[in-house]
């Protein structure tokens, strides 16, 4: 192969390049770019990432709902207020459909063990839960540090993601009617790009 061969070669792989980087980088409805490794479960940070299996031994991740206002629910199944707010989940689910994602994960069993597929199943069927994920969890997703695990300080404790990956709220206990007040003003708020 001679010399010009080659020279000619490089540049026509330069060119396409260029040529390439500048086609591809030109639109103006592009998605920001976010980096989730940057994570935590503070109050206007982006949460961490996780991976749970659910009822029906599907794996649920959690950043594949962005866009959505997701309600993390952390429950035990031992826990009386823990089982009044599964009573409104499926109602909550079915009436916002696709713009909120209510997720249930479950920590303890009754014997406070971490729970099996089995439990999962129960408390799904129990509470007629059959269009949101229930999540089998445990206390290995908690800690006081934020940077550790959610932070939990009574059952069931509640996290509000908005549609950005950005944790904006959290609450403790149930009140009827209050996730329902929740979802609105979520749903309603401008929250803007991260």
């Amino acid at each position: 192969m001679s010399w010009k061969l080659v020279i000619r070669i490089i540049i026509i792989s330069v060119l396409a390049v260029l040529l390439f980087g500048a086609a591809t980088g030109c639109g103006e409805d592009l998605e920001p770019v976010v980096d989730w490794g940057d994570c935590s479960q503070k109050i206007g940070d982006h949460p961490c990432d996780f991976t749970l299996i659910d009822q029906n031994g599907k794996e649920f991740n959690l950043y594949d709902n962005h866009g959505k206002i997701i309600i993390i629910d952390f429950s035990a199944m031992w826990c009386g207020p823990c089982a009044l707010a599964a009573l409104e989940v499926e109602e909550i689910q079915k009436k916002y459909g696709d713009k909120v994602v209510y997720v249930t994960i479950l920590i303890e069993n009754l014997n406070h063990n971490s729970p099996s597929k089995l439990d999962l199943k129960k408390w799904a069927k129990s509470f007629g839960i059959e269009s949101a994920p229930v999540l089998g969890g445990s206390r290995s997703l908690l800690s006081s540090d934020t940077s550790m695990g959610w932070p939990l300080t009574a059952w069931p404790t509640f996290f509000v993601i908005d549609e950005n990956m950005i944790l904006v709220e959290s609450f403790r206990g149930f009140y009827a009617g209050l996730m329902e007040s929740v979802i609105k003003n979520n749903l309603d708020s401008d929250t803007g790009v991260p």
